[in-house]
């Protein structure tokens, strides 16, 4: 699929999206799922990475779900997953077209999982209870974003800490300390400089975590074990 064919079918969700009533800004799915619903994970060739289902829904897998096992074509015959890595795009796919009989009765959809036009993973969302509706196509897009952003972060997470961040003895003590709570006054005087020099310290820190404040640059430093405030 080329470029901007690509293009094209991001316009058309785009539309769709604004069809469906969504804004940019939403903060989670508008549409929650609730019943017998099995969520696939996998890597980029359909092994699977991880699975999620209702606890209702347990009796209804008649195979091995295992980390590992693969929904290639050539493992488990045709499926979402399969023709999904097949067209490179959201497949839905009605029981009697999965190929194989284990597959017989489930509603599949599965997604690419994209990070800058690259197909890393693919998300795949089953239910044994009732066809798929268009609505279920926009959930199964959100999540594959959110899934897709969830991985950049941690990938800038990653090269922040496989990158030499050149914080100053001066401010690691100041980001532990404010960790703590203490205010840029006692700051200044505990360290013996002046308060202007305490915020200055401050902005380089944010500035070097790639952040907006120093409350978000405390988290980042402690998650990625920058600092630590025992």
């Amino acid at each position: 699929m080329g470029n901007m064919q690509i293009y094209d079918e991001i316009l058309h969700s785009y539309k769709r999206c604004v069809e469906a009533g969504l804004t940019s800004s939403i903060a989670h799915p508008v549409i929650i799922l609730k019943g017998k619903y099995i969520f696939l994970l996998t890597d980029d060739e359909g092994y699977l990475l991880d699975t999620m289902c209702h606890e209702k829904i347990l009796c209804h897998i008649n195979f091995d779900f295992s980390i590992g096992i693969s929904f290639k074509e050539e493992a488990i015959g045709t499926n979402a997953i399969s023709m999904a890595i097949k067209l490179k795009r959201l497949v839905y796919l009605e029981p009697q077209y999965n190929y194989c009989d284990i597959l017989k009765k489930w509603n599949c959809i599965a997604a690419p999982i994209i990070v800058d036009e690259k197909i890393i993973g693919y998300l795949d969302v089953s239910t044994i209870e009732r066809d798929m509706t268009e609505e279920m196509n926009v959930v199964v897009e959100l999540l594959s974003d959110k899934i897709a952003n969830e991985y950049k972060n941690c990938l800038k997470n990653f090269e922040l800490v496989n990158k030499n961040i050149d914080f100053t003895d001066k401010q690691i003590k100041i980001l532990i300390m404010l960790a703590k709570g203490y205010k840029e006054l006692t700051i200044s005087r505990e360290l013996g400089i002046k308060p202007v020099t305490v915020k200055y310290h401050k902005k380089k820190i944010i500035e070097k975590l790639c952040v907006k404040s120093i409350q978000e640059a405390i988290v980042k430093a402690t998650k990625l074990n920058l600092i630590n405030i025992d």
